[in-house]
């Protein structure tokens, strides 16, 4: 333990301060199985109330194994226990018992008085359901083992009274008194732990209780808060769920726009390029009309050059013919001018040959 010497000098005056506690009846010390009995019974009690238990227990039960066999609710019954410690006193106390039982075929200890300390102790202390307290009694009351018992309610008034650190367990307190209390000395000690405790019970049961309704409180509300934090968290959780899906929401929308706009693009695109393609197949078409327009206009031309001058032959052989019917009238003319200068000639001569009448 920390500052153990500054904790033994408390101790030691705490122990001059302390008067011994009044005698009780209890069983001897060589009635083993009684004394760890009634150990149970005033482990976290009075020695009033844990007398009174014991004496229900023997006008209720023939012997100790009867005891064994209750059921729990059946002792706590038997004892009248009424404490908030009854439930467990009673299964602990059943354990215990059985344990003895099955280790012994018989509910005794007088076979543990033969063994060495060690071996004592280790026997007691590892019995299911003991608790340090108990084993700690029996070991100092029936077979001479040095041991200060401390229960929860000695570790509350050494607590108050500043001889162990806060927080302290009782097992740890209970080896650090035998260290510091001598053998000759524990009997004594323990008479005056006792009547302590006898004397401030009832006011150290009334603290717990207020802790323990503080405590309760306590949890209470953190249980409140914590509801109160959970509905927050939920609501925040359903908050950020509904934006996350808000966001999802307008993230498929914002796609499904762009998905939408994408595709009128496309649209517009196949349409524009159909139209460009349309204007091409036109374009071509018109080039091909006005290329077919031009070679038909050449046909044409050449046909009416072929004509022209096949009618400008015609028109030279017309004039080469006329020419020569100018020439063959010409020279008809001419020779019928011959044809008329002959027959005037002739006729000339004719009329010279005749003589003239008288």
């Amino acid at each position: 333990m920390k500052n153990s010497t500054k904790h033994a000098k408390k101790l030691s005056t705490l122990l001059r301060k302390l008067t011994l506690g009044k005698p009780r009846k209890e069983p001897e010390a060589d009635d083993l199985v009684g004394v760890l009995v009634y150990s149970f019974l005033l482990w976290e009690s009075t020695s009033s109330r844990a007398t009174a238990s014991y004496g229900k227990l023997q006008a209720s039960m023939e012997d100790y194994n009867e005891l064994r066999v209750s059921m729990p609710d059946e002792i706590t019954t038997m004892i009248g226990d009424t404490t908030e410690h009854a439930d467990e006193r009673s299964r602990r106390l059943r354990a215990s018992l059985n344990a003895i039982y099955l280790r012994e075929h018989d509910v005794t200890l007088d076979a543990v008085q033969q063994q060495k300390k060690a071996d004592i102790r280790d026997y007691i202390e590892s019995l299911d359901g003991i608790v340090p307290f108990v084993s700690a009694r029996v070991l100092s009351r029936c077979f001479d083992v040095h041991a200060i018992p401390v229960d929860e309610q000695l570790l509350v008034l050494l607590e108050e009274s500043d001889v162990i650190e806060p927080e302290s367990d009782t097992e740890e307190v209970s080896k650090w008194l035998t260290r510091q209390i001598s053998s000759e000395q524990g009997e004594g000690a323990q008479s005056r732990f006792q009547g302590w405790v006898d004397t401030e019970s009832r006011r150290i049961t009334q603290n717990r209780h207020r802790r323990d309704k503080a405590a309760q409180k306590q949890r209470d509300q953190r249980i409140k808060d914590r509801q109160k934090e959970r509905v927050a968290e939920a609501k925040e959780r359903r908050l950020e769920r509904e934006e996350a899906a808000r966001k999802r929401a307008a993230k498929v929308a914002a796609k499904a726009e762009a998905a939408r706009r994408a595709e009128e693009k496309k649209a517009a695109r196949l349409k524009e390029e159909k139209k460009v393609a349309r204007l091409k197949e036109q374009q071509k078409a018109a080039k091909k009309k006005t290329a077919k327009k031009k070679a038909a206009k050449k046909k044409t031309a050449k046909k009416k050059t072929a004509k022209k001058k096949a009618a400008k032959k015609k028109t030279a052989k017309k004039k080469v013919a006329r020419k020569k019917t100018a020439k063959k009238k010409v020279a008809r003319k001419k020779t019928a001018k011959k044809k008329v200068a002959r027959k005037k000639t002739a006729k000339k001569k004719a009329r010279k040959k005749t003589p003239k009448r008288r």
